[in-house]
């Protein structure tokens, strides 16, 4: 079996302290404050899972598989019904209460696949750093933590 795919984002640094970021990222239902209108459709987000369609990928699940207290989450998902991925999120402290995080994406895909989903993965990538960057409430939780 050959060795998955792994695409990085660069890394974002972020304003506050990584368990504050963590605490955020450990709830699913924050990542759609990262979504620009537009940008995907079919939205659903709940506390351990959410789904939305990317083109031209199609609909993607992602649930939350593991968690190291403030420095790494784990998400395990799959696209086009059949593709399983992981989503690793590494948070780290750069001082100051200030945080460095890098998103990967890792999955078996052959070289056919590869060739259409490498532009959407990676422009995947590049907007959720960029809004992960322009972000500023990560300490509010509570206020998008209802059911949907």
């Amino acid at each position: 079996m050959a060795s998955p795919t792994r695409f990085e984002s660069r890394i974002a640094k972020i304003n506050y302290s990584p368990g504050t970021v963590y605490a955020f990222a450990a709830d699913l239902r924050n990542f759609r404050r990262f979504v620009p209108p537009g940008t995907f459709s079919n939205l659903d987000f709940r506390q351990d899972h959410c789904s939305f369609r990317v083109n031209p990928v199609g609909t993607v699940s992602v649930s939350i598989r593991e968690k190291s207290l403030s420095d790494k989450i784990v998400y395990s998902g799959n696209a086009l019904l059949q593709n399983e991925f992981n989503m690793i999120l590494d948070i780290r402290n750069s001082g100051a209460g200030y945080s460095e995080i890098k998103l990967s994406v890792e999955a078996e895909m052959n070289p056919l696949l590869l060739s259409f989903a490498k532009d959407p993965v990676d422009k995947f990538l590049e907007t959720i750093m960029d809004e992960m960057e322009k972000f500023e409430v990560w300490n509010d939780v509570s206020e998008h933590t209802e059911s949907l």
